[in-house]
């Protein structure tokens, strides 16, 4: 609840959401189940193509900042990495998030490489941009420090000598990782720490050096926090690009000291700015002696309070459970009851029959009909290229319904006696999701005899209809990929040890039969087993995956009798309805006026009659294009597929592009 009230007190700040969506991702309405059982009624996403929130949650167990973030963003719109047990979460999906314990696997902030390495690896998967949040609660631990705590005759010099390496190394860990403030990038990231006593030299000098990194710094300490001690949080809100790069140097020039200087025990590092320089800056200082000032009187009135307490045992604060509602209610969480951790009683089948909206799953197992030239047969002023969207399929079979629930992730199978079983290996695919997918191989390139190397396990999605209680079946096929590839980035994991004992699971590249030609160099055809196979690269430059492609999958966008026209007075695509007067719509009301084919629909293999006047005998939107090389049929293949300009026998990517082509210089004059 720390991190609640500090993103409420700063208006949502740390979070970045807009007062607009929280009610609505995160509903204050609780529904009661019994006296003693409430639960929060389901929000929508309203963050569905907002750019993912990435953050950082160090020296963090139990975790409680991070299951706040992840509710609060709701879905997949956020991914951590921090370093506590997963198994305690119940507001959100323990698969967003990834421990990480630095070069030396020990988790301890303190030691350089393991901060350089954090550093690396955040940067890699962040496209050298950093995270949006880092959070740092950090505490420790005294065992073995008794010779340190017998120097001291009070607890409080015992915190000050042990926080204040664990201040510097969290404040340097959030300077390394954090978005920076550009002229061309717009705002930077934020920071929050936990501190404790703030009076001594070292820790006023470590203060004043994120004053100067930083636009803005804030210290609070928040309702949440005890209000007899001395606990309190440090707040600071973009990095400046002129200043992070010399205090990060700095900090770390500092803890390299203090390393040496820990394995002599001879002598501290007592200040790390000049005392003159912190006094000549007069605003600085009135900021902390007052806030001191303030906490300090705050905790002597508590310390009071307790007192008076204690020598009454029977008296009771009749104000707490007042201030606890009023709390709740202005922090928007909603009142509910606390679950126990992974709690459920939901039986596989039980789940299948929540999730899954279809009764005959025989239909899944059919092979979609062939894709031919006559399914791209268009009428006058009709654009029927851009009702299409293709992605490779990877495999012969044809692709599975994946199920991922509270018990584990299962596939369709007609060879269970259940018809689901479970996934073969371990993936990382969050609770309440529902995909169309392949269970296939993926490949981390091509070696220099044209083989694929670098075999791993993955799950390749084609569809989605629900994505960690995200129901985005109604949505138009490429709204649906643009989110399953959104939530594939949320459960990326970063560390190549977790890569390597963990399917990946990933995005298929979606094609526009009009953008083909532009994607050639994503193809290759290799010789595998004696038989010529294309291989598609799938990815971006940072990180691309190789898998075999033994056809493509296609896909329409629009359901019948709905066509897709070009208009010529704003020069864009729209639906239209042949069949209905005036029903015309533009791609941002698809939804709305569900014109497009939903995945319940897309999945489910029909027979396609290209000349039927009746659409309803015309329900089928997929088709399969198959490239496996067939001798029988003149020689054609993969490499006709990806080389040739037109075959007798089949399509090719060439033939393709000419016929999207034709059709939008027949309709709306486009070269």
């Amino acid at each position: 609840m720390k991190m609640a009230n500090l993103d409420r007190i700063y208006d949502w700040l740390l979070t970045g959401e807009k007062l607009e969506n929280i009610e609505i991702k995160n509903p204050m309405t609780v529904e009661i189940k019994n006296e003693k059982y409430r639960v929060a009624v389901p929000g929508k996403n309203t963050d569905r193509s907002s750019a993912l929130f990435y953050f950082a949650d160090i020296c963090a167990g139990p975790g409680g900042f991070t299951e706040y973030v992840l509710w609060r963003k709701g879905y997949y719109n956020a991914k951590g990495k921090d370093d506590f047990k997963l198994k305690r979460f119940t507001a959100a999906s323990p698969s967003y998030f990834e421990p990480y314990y630095g070069k030396h696997n020990d988790g301890d902030v303190t030691k350089p490489n393991n901060i350089t390495s954090f550093e690396e690896i955040v940067k890699h998967n962040t496209n050298n941009t950093g995270v949006d949040l880092v959070m740092a609660d950090g505490g420790f631990c005294v065992d073995q420090q008794e010779n340190i705590q017998a120097k001291f005759f009070n607890l409080r010099g015992f915190i000050e000598i042990l926080s204040k390496r664990l201040y510097l190394c969290q404040f340097l860990i959030g300077l390394s990782i954090l978005r920076v403030k550009t002229h061309n990038a717009g705002n930077g990231g934020k920071f929050v720490c936990k501190l404790f006593d703030i009076f001594t030299p070292f820790s006023i000098g470590l203060i004043y050096l994120m004053y100067i990194a930083f636009e803005r710094i804030s210290i609070h300490k928040p309702n949440t926090s005890r209000p007899a001690n001395s606990e309190r949080y440090i707040v600071c809100d973009n990095p400046l690009e002129c200043c992070v790069s010399e205090v990060k140097k700095y900090m770390t020039t500092i803890n390299a000291e203090l390393d040496r200087l820990w394995e002599t025990k001879v002598r501290d590092v007592i200040e790390v700015v000049p005392e003159n320089m912190i006094h000549s800056d007069k605003t600085f200082m009135a900021y902390i002696l007052e806030h001191n000032e303030r906490i300090v009187k705050r905790q002597t009135n508590y310390l009071n309070k307790y007192r008076i307490f204690a020598q009454n045992t029977g008296q009771l604060d009749r104000d707490q459970e007042k201030l606890r509602n009023e709390c709740l209610r202005y922090w928007k969480i909603p009142d509910v009851t606390k679950k126990k951790p992974y709690e459920t009683n939901e039986s596989l089948f039980a789940a299948i029959s929540r999730l899954i909206k279809i009764i005959d799953f025989k239909e899944l197992q059919q092979k979609p009909p062939a894709f031919t030239k006559s399914v791209l047969s268009s009428g006058v002023g009709r654009m029927r290229y851009a009702e299409l969207r293709m992605c490779a399929i990877t495999e012969k079979e044809v692709p599975v319904l994946l199920i991922s629930a509270q018990m584990g992730t299962y596939f369709y199978s007609s060879y269970s006696q259940q018809g689901f079983e479970r996934v073969p290996f371990d993936v990382n695919i969050p609770k309440d999701t529902v995909l169309l997918v392949q269970i296939t191989k993926a490949y981390k390139g091509l070696d220099d005899k044209g083989k694929l190397e670098g075999e791993q396990a993955a799950v390749r999605i084609l569809d989605a209809a629900l994505l960690n209680g995200d129901d985005v079946s109604a949505l138009p096929f490429d709204e649906r990929m643009a989110a399953a590839e959104k939530m594939c980035k949320a459960i990326k994991f970063m560390d190549e040890a977790h890569i390597r004992k963990v399917a990946s699971v990933f995005p298929a590249k979606v094609f526009m039969l009009d953008e083909l030609h532009s994607e050639m160099q994503r193809f290759h055809v290799v010789l595998a087993k004696g038989e010529e196979v294309a291989v598609i690269e799938e990815g971006n430059e940072i990180l691309s995956s190789f898998f075999y492609c033994r056809g493509m999958r296609v896909t329409s966008l629009l359901i019948n009798p709905w066509i897709m026209c070009w208009s010529k007075s704003h020069e864009k695509l729209y639906a239209f309805n042949p069949t209905s007067q005036g029903s015309s719509v533009f791609s941002e009301l698809f939804e709305k006026a569900q014109c497009c084919v939903n995945f319940w629909k897309a999945v489910l293999a029909k027979k396609y009659s290209p000349n039927s006047s009746d659409a309803s005998k015309n329900d089928c939107y997929q088709w399969f294009w198959e490239w496996t090389q067939s001798f029988t049929v003149e020689n054609y293949g993969p490499r006709t597929v990806l080389e040739a300009e037109e075959h007798p026998r089949g399509l090719t990517l060439r033939s393709i592009h000419a016929i999207a082509q034709q059709q939008k210089n027949s309709v709306c004059h486009k070269h």
